[in-house]
């Protein structure tokens, strides 16, 4: 973790689990707004799972959308909270998110992410590239810059303005391309 610049880990906790270092495992607040959200949808169109929920379920469930797996790997998260530190469960959630295809392989881990997406390491990556890394989270394939650039150029944009709002990032950078 200490090897990841600032920037990324600060562009995926803002647009993935803002409250991660002061939660527990699970976010009440994220899950009871998803469950209004798609009970008023008629369907399932958004999530409330926290980075550890989603390190839990990447590592020993399947993706199924059935309130049963929610609640193995909700108390999954709290379980993992209490055995690993906070920072633990980040650095392997780094490691591990699943971030796109390469043929027949998957991209795991923001390392092998920004040298499949922009062939070089981490620390050279452009706020720009951070955010269109963090804004692949969501939806690995859907938002490949290679399968669908207006996507990926709309969610790193997306990306790029909740880091300006934050105080993250300065105007000039916000306008970075990548």
């Amino acid at each position: 973790l200490a090897e990841v610049p600032p920037l990324i880990v600060t562009a995926i906790l803002a647009v993935e689990d803002e409250r991660f270092y002061h939660l527990h495992g699970i976010d009440p607040v994220s899950i009871v707004r998803a469950t209004w959200v798609n009970l008023r949808s008629g369907g399932v169109v958004q999530g409330g799972s926290t980075l550890t929920q989603q390190l839990m379920k990447n590592f020993f469930l399947s993706d199924e959308r059935k309130f049963s797996r929610k609640m193995k790997e909700a108390i999954m998260a709290l379980i993992a909270e209490r055995k690993y530190t906070t920072n633990e469960i980040l650095e392997n959630y780094l490691n591990e998110i699943y971030l796109g295809q390469r043929g027949s392989q998957g991209i795991f881990g923001i390392w092998e992410a920004s040298q499949f997406y922009f062939s070089k390491p981490l620390s050279e990556l452009t706020v720009g590239e951070v955010a269109l890394l963090a804004g692949l989270v969501r939806a690995p394939n859907r938002l490949s810059p290679y399968r669908s650039p207006d996507a990926a150029t709309k969610r790193r944009n997306i990306v790029l303005v909740k880091l300006l709002d934050d105080k993250k990032i300065g105007r000039a950078s916000c306008r970075e391309r990548v």
